[in-house]
């Protein structure tokens, strides 16, 4: 098995490496920018996630390019006011759900600040995965 650190090197290479995704059901190009890796491993106070936590996101991480690709429906659409360098603004946050295997759904948050552009946000499990069953 992986551990956080060896998978942390590895989905960061992978995150740097996508930069930008259309998105169909917005109609426009998502950004993969440093907030969004940031914001996979550390909460909004920027303190660390947890190690569970981290490892849940970033191996999400591998499908976010595929859901923002895919996905047919917005499942959740939310405005919110952030104040952002003092600064209060509107935010939106667009909830993408798609199926990326049998039975494995993948959540990706995608945001967009005022008028600025689509950023990738957020990715994480849609319900419960099932683990593969063990034969006796």
């Amino acid at each position: 098995m992986t551990n956080i650190w060896e998978l942390k090197k590895k989905q960061k290479s992978f995150y740097k490496s996508i930069v930008a995704v259309f998105c169909p059901i917005l109609n426009d190009t998502v950004y993969f920018t440093s907030s969004g890796l940031q914001h996979l491993l550390y909460k909004d106070n920027r303190k660390p996630r947890n190690v569970a936590e981290q490892f849940m996101k970033l191996h999400c991480l591998a499908y976010a390019p595929e859901v923002i690709k895919n996905c047919t429906v917005i499942s959740e659409i939310r405005k919110l006011q952030i104040k952002i360098k003092g600064i209060v603004k509107e935010v939106v946050h667009y909830e993408l759900v798609c199926e990326v295997e049998s039975g494995k759904k993948v959540r990706v948050i995608v945001e967009k600040v005022g008028t600025g552009k689509h950023r990738f946000l957020s990715t994480m499990k849609d319900g419960k995965w099932s683990k593969s069953k063990k034969h006796p």
